[in-house]
């Protein structure tokens, strides 16, 4: 159930967009090691982070999305420039998810956004901000989906 939803919200980021996107697995766990896709930076990593049951008749499912970008030079105008380009992500993700469903879900609900990350890393300057999304549904027991 939550790969369906996380593969949607991976659609969704990608649609009419360059963006790139990906199931996250772990990838920032060091980032000063550098264990992403340093060739498709900019990059959104989306990750199930949890669900909540308490009310019966629906599912809230969270996921975070780590948008992931890095400067490797540290002349200040290529620097702003990576800087720029993680602004147009987030305005890209913000409109492709903003108020959009996953098949039977209701409106995607966009919720915090903050910057995890920020300093010399990898070979290059990293930045990462971290989106909550969240995404509620009819509780599947009570569909038959499970």
């Amino acid at each position: 159930m939550y790969q369906k939803y996380q593969d949607g919200l991976i659609a969704a980021i990608t649609t009419d967009t360059d963006i790139n996107a990906a199931k996250y697995f772990g990838e920032l766990e060091k980032p000063q090691e550098g264990n992403f896709a340093k060739a498709a930076l900019p990059m959104v990593y989306v990750d199930f982070v949890e669900d909540d049951t308490s009310n019966q008749k629906i599912i809230d499912i969270k996921f975070s999305l780590y948008i992931v970008h890095m400067s490797y030079s540290k002349n200040r105008e290529t620097r702003s420039n990576a800087k720029n380009e993680i602004h147009t992500v987030l305005k890209e993700i913000y409109k492709n998810l903003a108020f959009k469903t996953i098949e039977d879900s209701d409106p995607i609900t966009l919720a915090k956004l903050q910057k995890i990350f920020d300093a010399n890393a990898a070979g290059g300057y990293l930045t990462v901000y971290r989106k909550d999304v969240q995404i509620t549904l009819p509780n599947p027991i009570l569909t038959g989906e499970i």
